[in-house]
């Protein structure tokens, strides 16, 4: 089952003549800033200094120096007292709401929509796609059977401890009297109703993720709660122990990582997509956005159109947490949007355009019904802390961008986040948004990274946070522990390197 090595060479539709120069890249050593230092001359200093990047579903933990971070589960499992509630979060995001037809239909409706649309592609050579029918392939994969491997080294584990962390979870007995914890949910502490959906519970379970260790760096969503900031910095300082610690904004770090002194950032990530334009390591306030689906709705999109062609799987289920990873392998596998790979293909079941639309439900949010409403967040103003006095309404960044800044952030687009890593998925972004930029904001040269060159697309936030720290400029930045306890969050107004 071997991934097709074509690139994509798209064809829909030509580009605008406007533009003198449009690139889909990496981006290399030679676009980094001329005057960042070296981690050498930091040496010292920087391996003291852990990056934290939490995530919906992964977390990625190193110190400053390492050249990736770890990379585990964001998730915990804690035994559950004798006759106490029940408690799982899904290892996939699930619907709120109950699939009625009404949803189906739209989701039908869309899928043809998006096929219609691939059937009007030419492929690189000049030759117009052609698709199997789902009809078709579910004929043949009706007649393939499942084959049930040996459960030889993948026995299920009883832990000897009352709390299980990262992807051990997965090896746990669900049989077992353990509720699991996702601490983060949609890009954002996952507070619920529920057993241990509580903030002190959350935050409970974080400190026990987290391990201790020196001084941190936290990387933080581009839209954020300044009440759970303020308690995850008591978290880093008070409770976990570090000796210090400051908050990056993710968007910010990303172009650190990608070498970058403005951009329009889109992070795209297991259940959150957010864009954001930065500039001079600043990230503007009133172009922050954040839509609540990503690479976990794209894999329910994706097992939906499984089963229309009659997934030989049958008893698949994306309740059961190793189901729901493979269903996340197959998806990181095979989806790519690779307008020359079309027809039925076999990958011990036939598949046909299956692997092409899922990944385009970016782009057709309708598709993703299966995980619920998708809402629309942008930065909400602060209703205020009874421990800073100055009032938000002096504090409040303008509203007022720039044209020149429109015209600039249309012309450089960095994609992050491991959502979005999908074959050809950059030249799509390409045509779409050449379409529809404005005349008056038309630059004469367009960049999508996609990837930079040294650095995995899901590591750049990191690996900016890390650059950063170690910057001659970064010990301005520092929060510390008998500050953090004597002057509380008027700190993070006066330290954060973003609009507090």
């Amino acid at each position: 089952m071997e991934q097709n090595p074509h690139r994509t060479l798209l064809r829909i539709p030509p580009f605008p003549q406007h533009y003198k120069h449009v690139t889909v890249k990496s981006s290399t050593k030679h676009d980094r800033p001329a005057l960042m230092p070296s981690i050498d001359s930091h040496q010292i200093q920087a391996q003291t200094i852990i990056i934290i990047h939490p995530g919906s579903l992964n977390l990625r933990i190193g110190r400053a120096t390492d050249l990736n971070p770890h990379t585990i589960l964001h998730v915990i499992a804690r035994k559950r007292l004798a006759g106490g509630p029940i408690h799982r979060d899904p290892f996939l995001p699930m619907q709120g709401i109950k699939v009625n037809d009404m949803i189906l239909q739209e989701m039908e409706e869309c899928r043809l929509q998006v096929s219609h649309t691939l059937q009007s592609c030419l492929q690189s050579d000049g030759h117009r796609r052609y698709a199997t029918p789902p009809q078709q392939i579910a004929a043949f994969n009706r007649r393939a059977h499942p084959v049930k491997l040996s459960d030889s080294g993948s026995e299920w584990i009883k832990p000897e401890d009352n709390i299980v962390v990262g992807d051990e979870v997965l090896t746990i007995n669900p049989n077992l009297d353990y509720n699991i914890h996702f601490p983060f949910k949609r890009g954002d502490l996952n507070i619920h109703d529920g057993p241990g959906g509580s903030l002190t519970a959350v935050l409970a379970n974080l400190e026990t993720i987290w391990t201790r260790h020196y001084r941190a760096v936290l990387v933080i969503p581009d839209i954020y709660n300044r009440q759970y900031l303020k308690e995850l910095t008591t978290l880093l300082l008070c409770k976990i122990g570090f000796g210090g610690c400051f908050l990056l904004q993710d968007h910010v770090a990303a172009t650190f990582g990608a070498g970058l002194g403005y951009a329009c950032v889109i992070d795209v990530g297991d259940q959150k997509t957010s864009v954001s334009c930065v500039e001079d390591g600043i990230s503007h306030r009133n172009t922050r956005v954040r839509m609540e689906y990503g690479g976990g709705d794209i894999t329910q999109a994706f097992y939906w159109l499984l089963q229309k062609c009659a997934f030989p799987y049958k008893s698949c289920s994306p309740d059961n947490k190793l189901d729901a990873m493979l269903l996340r392998k197959l998806k990181e596998n095979f989806c790519h949007v690779n307008l020359d790979i079309c027809g039925s293909q076999e990958k011990s079941f036939i598949v046909g355009d299956e692997c092409i639309v899922a990944p385009l439900s970016l782009f057709q949010p309708e598709l993703l019904g299966l995980s619920g409403p998708k809402i629309l967040q942008v930065q909400k103003l602060s209703t205020g802390d009874p421990e800073d006095p100055h009032d938000d309404s002096y504090l409040r960044e303008t509203s007022v961008t720039t044209e020149e800044l429109k015209r600039k952030m249309y012309g450089c687009i960095l994609v992050i986040g491991g959502g979005m890593k999908f074959t050809g998925i950059g030249t799509w972004l390409q045509n779409r948004i050449s379409l529809q930029i404005p005349y008056m904001y038309r630059a004469e040269q367009l960049d999508i990274i996609t990837n930079t060159k040294e650095i995995d697309q899901e590591m750049t936030a990191w690996k900016g946070a890390a650059i950063m720290s170690c910057l001659e400029s970064a010990p301005e930045l520092w929060i510390y522990t008998s500050e953090w306890e004597k002057n509380g969050v008027k700190l993070l107004r006066e330290r954060a390197p973003f609009m507090w």
